[in-house]
């Protein structure tokens, strides 16, 4: 039978209460973390195409956990690559980009779940255009809601939704967008 560790000893070997997630809510918590899912399109702009994506992922924590009850929490900013992203547009399409800004606002929990709530933009490029006749560059707008489900202290399963809109933003006349639902999943590692 495992030892139990009382609060007040792990306070002292780790600098944390035992109930403590360990990660989104504490300032200073850096996340890596790799992710994936697929995507399946929304009416508005042009439809008929859905995508898979794969996401690396760093962020870091900005602030103490401030707020009140349940919408106390901290604020992260998060920087993720997209190396691989396919999109079925007669023939598979290939693509891959940044994602430079995300902002996270992490929800406390004492528990195993933590969640979240997150907006940001990027830029993708693909080996064709997107939609065809408009651009091979694009801008990706997005925002979203997940939680963190914690495996151990320093590990975490993570599960998300995101509107995900890939635009040329006008830099060429055709511009008709594309709207997604992207749900993914990965994990994440804090220290």
């Amino acid at each position: 039978m495992a030892e139990e560790i009382s609060p007040s000893t792990a306070l002292q070997e780790t600098g944390r209460p035992a109930q403590s997630f360990g990660g989104p809510a504490e300032k200073g918590a850096t996340e890596w973390s790799i992710l994936t899912g697929a995507a399946t399109d929304i009416p508005g702009g042009v439809r008929g195409w859905n995508f898979w994506a794969l996401q690396g992922r760093w962020g870091r924590v900005l602030t103490e956990p401030h707020g009140l009850g349940r919408l106390r929490g901290s604020v992260e900013y998060a920087f993720e690559i997209v190396p691989a992203m396919v999109l079925a547009q007669d023939g598979a399409l290939y693509g891959g980009g940044i994602n430079p800004l995300i902002l996270q606002f992490n929800f406390e929990s004492s528990g195993d779940l933590s969640p979240f709530v997150q907006a940001g933009g990027g830029m993708l490029y693909m080996s064709r255009e997107f939609p065809a006749g408009a651009s091979r560059f694009n801008f990706t707008p997005q925002g979203g809601f997940g939680t963190y489900w914690r495996i151990d202290p320093g590990t975490s399963a993570v599960f998300g939704v995101r509107f995900h809109h890939i635009s040329n933003s006008g830099l060429v006349i055709f511009n008709p967008g594309h709207n997604a639902l992207y749900f993914y999943g990965g994990l994440s590692w804090w220290r």
